[in-house]
C-alpha cells in the first residue's frame, strides 16, 4: 500500500480529481431531480453538504494541491510527487470521502465533522509543506507570493469555521452571526486560496511561455490588499455598519476594477510581444477568454452589491447567493483548472475531448444563465416556468461531459 501511493504521478493524481469533479456534478444532478420529481429516498439537505463540501476538499484543493505542488518542483506529467505530498493528497482524499458518505448519511452528524475537521488540519499540513518548499524553490519572487498568498487565505479560512463550531457549542442561534461566519469561510476560500492559487498556476504558465511574469510585485501587493476588505461585501446587512468601514468597502471595489484592468492590460501585451498565443490550444484559448470575462462579471457584481439595500436583498436572497458562488466554483476556478492542466498536457486532449470540453463549458454556462434567471425572477416576483427542468437539463450536460472527458483519459494512464 505504502509503495502504491508513493509511486502515484502528478497525472495519476489529477485524473483522481476529475473523477471527484464527476462524483460533485453527480450529486448536483442528483439534486436537481429530487427539485422535480417525488424521491422519498434523497435528503435534498444531506446532498446538498455532501455536495459543496466535497467539491472544495476532493476537488478544488485536491487538484490545487497536485499542480502546484509540481510547479514548486517542477515536475513532469509522470513524474512522482514528493513522499510527504503524495501522503498528504492520500490522507485527503480518505478524510473527503469519509466526509462524502457521512454527510449522504447523517448530514452535519459527529462522523461528518470528524472528517471535516479532518480535512482541515490536513489542509494546515500542507500549507505548512507547500511555504517551506516554496520559500525553497527557484520560481520567480512574484510567483512564490500568489502561492503563499493562496496558502495563508486557506488558513485564515478556517476562524470561519472554528467561529459557526464555537456558536453551536454555545448555542448561539443568531442566524445572522452563522452567515456571517459562513461567508467568512466561503469568501476566502473563493477569493484567496482557489483564487491566488489558479493566478499563480496561470503566471507559472506565462513565464514559462514568454519568460515574463506579466504581474509586478506592486500590482500583486494590491490584489492581496483588496481581499480582506472585500469580505465586508458579505455582511453589508450587518445592523449598524459604521460608515468609515463602508468607505473602505467602497474604494475596493474600485481598486479591484482597476487592478483587473491593469493585469488584464499586461498579460495580453506582453502575449502579444512574445507571440505566445500561438501556444496556447484551441480548447484553452476558449475558457481562458471566457474565464478573464468571468472575473470581470464578478468584480462588477462584488461593485454593484456595495448599495445596501441592493446588498441586503442579495445575501438574504438564497437563488442569487448560488449563482454566485456557481460562477467562482464552475465558470472560473473548476474550468480553469481542467484547462490548465490541459494546456501543460497533464491530461490528454484531442478533437473528441476538445468538443465534450466545449460541452462541459456550455452546461456550466446554461446552469449559471438559469440560476440567475430564477434569482431575479424571485426577486421581482415574476415565476419564469421550467427552470427547474433547465437546471436538470444543464446539470445532466455537465454530468455527461465530465465522464467523457474521464473516459478518453483512461486509455492514456
Amino acid at each position: 500500500m505504502m509503495n502504491f501511493i508513493q509511486q502515484r504521478s502528478v497525472r495519476y493524481w489529477l485524473v483522481v480529481a476529475v473523477l471527484n469533479l464527476f462524483l460533485v456534478a453527480v450529486l448536483g444532478l442528483l439534486m436537481r431531480l429530487k427539485a422535480i420529481f417525488p424521491m422519498a429516498w434523497v435528503n435534498q439537505k444531506f446532498i446538498m453538504h455532501a455536495h459543496s463540501h466535497f467539491a472544495f476538499s476532493g476537488w478544488v484543493s485536491h487538484a490545487i494541491m497536485v499542480l502546484m505542488v509540481m510547479v514548486v518542483f517542477r515536475l513532469r506529467t509522470m513524474d512522482s510527487l514528493p513522499t510527504r505530498y503524495q501522503y498528504t493528497l492520500a490522507a485527503n482524499l480518505l478524510a473527503s470521502f469519509g466526509m462524502l458518505i457521512c454527510f449522504i448519511l447523517q448530514g452535519y452528524g459527529v462522523y461528518a465533522i470528524i472528517f471535516s475537521t479532518l480535512v482541515l488540519i490536513i489542509s494546515f499540513v500542507f500549507a505548512g509543506y507547500g511555504w517551506t518548499d516554496i520559500n525553497r524553490s527557484t520560481l520567480p519572487p512574484v510567483i512564490k507570493y500568489w502561492f503563499k498568498a493562496a496558502l495563508f487565505f486557506s488558513v485564515l479560512s478556517a476562524i470561519g469555521t472554528f467561529a459557526l463550531v464555537w456558536l453551536m457549542v454555545t448555542q448561539q442561534l443568531d442566524p445572522l452571526k452563522q452567515l456571517a461566519s459562513v461567508y467568512f469561510y466561503l469568501h476566502f476560500q473563493y477569493n484567496g486560496w482557489f483564487l491566488f492559487a489558479c493566478v499563480g498556476l496561470f503566471l507559472h504558465w506565462l513565464h514559462n511561455s514568454s519568460g515574463g511574469v506579466a504581474c509586478s510585485k506592486k500590482l500583486f501587493w494590491l490584489f492581496f490588499s483588496c481581499v480582506i476588505p472585500a469580505y465586508f461585501l458579505s455582511v453589508l446587512w450587518w445592523k449598524a455598519f459604521p460608515d468609515w468601514l463602508y468607505a473602505v468597502v467602497v474604494l475596493t471595489v474600485i481598486l479591484q476594477l482597476v487592478i483587473w484592468y491593469k493585469f488584464l492590460r499586461d498579460v495580453f501585451r506582453l502575449l502579444q510581444e512574445r507571440n505566445v498565443f500561438s501556444l496556447i490550444n484551441p480548447t484553452t484559448k476558449i475558457i481562458w477568454g471566457g474565464v478573464a470575462l468571468a472575473i470581470v462579471l464578478k468584480i462588477v457584481l462584488q461593485a454593484a452589491s456595495v448599495v445596501p439595500v441592493l446588498s441586503q436583498l442579495v445575501y438574504g436572497y438564497r437563488p442569487i447567493v448560488i449563482a454566485y458562488l456557481h460562477l467562482v466554483l464552475l465558470v472560473i476556478i473548476s474550468l480553469f483548472l481542467l484547462s490548465f492542466a490541459f494546456q501543460m498536457q497533464i491530461l490528454h486532449r484531442s478533437r473528441a475531448i476538445h468538443r465534450w470540453t466545449i460541452s462541459l463549458a456550455s452546461g456550466v454556462v446554461l446552469n449559471e444563465l438559469v440560476l440567475m434567471v430564477q434569482g431575479v425572477g424571485g426577486l421581482i416576483r415574476v415565476y419564469v416556468p421550467f427552470t427547474n427542468q433547465m437546471l436538470v437539463v444543464a446539470a445532466g450536460v455537465i454530468v455527461i461531459s465530465v465522464f467523457a472527458i474521464l473516459y478518453k483519459q483512461k486509455r492514456y494512464q
